[in-house]
């Protein structure tokens, strides 16, 4: 398959969801607590962090800013 086709994973994820009748193409809603890390306060402080040093780390960002390394790969 190309590499713009779903993943087998998917399909099999489709395929049951439209057993159940399900034909919505809107993501469930899902349980867990939200992010609230990653806001206009954090995204304008790790620009900051890079502007001041282009070579920080992950780890200085989440060492500076208290965010996880997921948190900063969104930003």
């Amino acid at each position: 398959m190309g590499e713009q086709a779903p993943s087998d994973h998917t399909i099999f994820n489709w395929f049951r969801e439209f057993q159940r009748d399900n034909f919505s193409v809107q993501d469930a809603s899902r349980s867990g607590r939200p992010s609230t890390s990653v806001n206009e306060q954090t995204i304008d402080a790790v620009r900051k962090i890079i502007e001041d040093d282009p070579h920080s780390t992950y780890q200085q960002i989440e060492n500076i800013l208290g965010i996880s390394s997921t948190a900063i790969n969104s930003i």
